[in-house]
C-alpha cells in the first residue's frame, strides 16, 4: 500500500536534502511486543535525488502508553521502565551506543511519537560476542543525569507482583528463591550501579559488520541497574552461560564478586518471575530453563 515518509527523514536516509519521494510502501513487522510498542512498520521506496533515484528501507516504530495492567500507573512516571516516552528520548539524547562493539541502530529522526530507524537486518548475533561487547559499553559509559532513565526495573516489577504457587508442578529451588525476593533485593544495594538495555535478550541483538559488531534494538527500558543485570536476560534467552565473556569485556573495572551477585540476583528472580507466568498461562517450559536457573543459582 501507498505510505509517506516525513521530508527531514527522507534527507536523513539519502544524507542530502531536496530528495524527492517516487513512491513508498508499508509492511508489518510482527512480534515487537514491548510494553510501550505500538505498529512498528518496514517501509520501502523509491526516492528522486538530482538525477538518480534512490532505493531505500526505513523501519518506522510508533510508541504508545501502557493503559491496562499492573504496571499502567508506570506509563507517566519517567523513572519507571514502563515510561513510554523513553525510547523516543533515548533516540534523541545521543547517549545510545554507536559502536565499534555495541551499537544502537541508526535514528533516521524522531517525530512526535513516531521513531525512523535503519533497517538493520535479522541476523542473530553470537551470544558470546555480545555479552562482551555488553561488559565493554558498560565498563566505558559513565551514567548521565538525566531524568528519564530507568530505575530499578526489577524491584520495580518485584513491588506489583504476588505470585501463588500453589499446586504448580515446579522444582522446589524456584518457589524457594521467590520466597526469598526482598532478602535478594537488598543483597544487590551494594552492586554498583550502569548503565543497562532492559531487555538484553537474543531478539534484540543483531549481527552487524560480518559479526564484528552488535546492533541493539528496543531501547524503551534503557536505564540505571546493578552490574551483571543485562547479562541475566541473555542467559534467560539463550540458556548458555556468558559470564566469562561478560567479565572479560568488563576488562577488571568491577570485581567479580559483585558482577555476580548482580547477575544471578536478577537471573533469579526473572526466571523465577517468568517460570511463574508461564505455568500459570498452561505453558510448556523451554527445555533447559529450570536446569539453567537452579545451577547458576544453586549457591545463593
Amino acid at each position: 500500500m501507498k505510505d509517506h515518509i516525513p521530508q527531514a527523514v527522507l534527507d536523513a536516509v539519502l544524507e542530502h536534502p531536496g530528495g524527492s519521494l517516487v513512491w513508498c510502501c508499508s509492511e508489518p513487522i510482527t512480534g515487537s511486543s514491548g510494553a510501550a510498542t505500538g505498529a512498528v512498520t518496514r517501509l520501502s521506496g523509491l526516492a528522486q535525488l538530482d538525477h538518480d533515484q534512490v532505493a531505500f528501507t526505513v523501519i518506522r516504530k510508533a510508541c504508545r502508553p501502557v493503559t491496562a495492567g499492573r504496571h499502567s500507573a508506570g506509563a507517566a512516571d519517567p523513572r519507571h521502565w514502563a515510561y513510554w516516552r523513553r525510547e523516543s528520548l533515548a533516540y534523541a539524547s545521543g547517549l545510545l551506543p554507536e559502536g565499534p562493539g555495541l551499537a544502537s541502530a541508526r535514528c533516521y529522526g524522531v517525530i512526535d511519537d513516531i521513531i525512523y530507524l535503519a533497517d538493520v537486518g535479522t541476523t542473530p548475533q553470537s551470544p558470546h560476542v555480545a555479552a562482551h561487547q555488553l561488559g565493554r559499553w558498560q565498563a566505558n559509559s559513565p551514567v548521565p543525569d538525566v531524568p528519564w532513565l530507568t530505575g530499578h526495573q526489577l524491584a520495580q516489577r518485584i513491588a506489583v507482583s504476588e505470585l501463588d504457587w500453589t499446586g504448580m508442578d515446579v522444582h522446589p529451588h524456584i518457589p524457594a528463591l521467590w520466597q526469598r525476593r526482598r532478602e535478594l533485593l537488598k543483597r544487590l544495594d551494594g552492586v554498583p550501579r550502569v548503565l543497562v538495555h532492559g531487555d538484553f535478550s537474543s531478539g534484540n541483538l543483531i549481527a552487524a559488520d560480518d559479526g564484528a559488531d552488535t546492533v541493539v534494538l528496543d531501547w524503551a527500558t534503557f536505564g540505571v541497574g546493578p552490574v551483571g543485570a543485562d547479562l541475566a536476560s541473555l542467559t534467560l534467552t539463550t540458556l548458555g552461560r556468558h559470564l566469562a565473556d561478560y567479565l572479560d569485556g568488563l576488562a577488571g573495572c568491577f570485581d567479580a564478586g559483585d558482577v555476580e551477585l548482580g547477575y544471578r540476583v536478577t537471573l533469579a528472580l526473572t526466571g523465577a518471575g517468568r517460570i511463574h507466568w508461564m505455568l500459570s498461562r498452561g505453558m510448556t517450559l523451554p527445555a533447559g530453563y529450570v536446569d539453567i536457573i537452579t545451577t547458576e543459582t544453586a549457591s545463593m
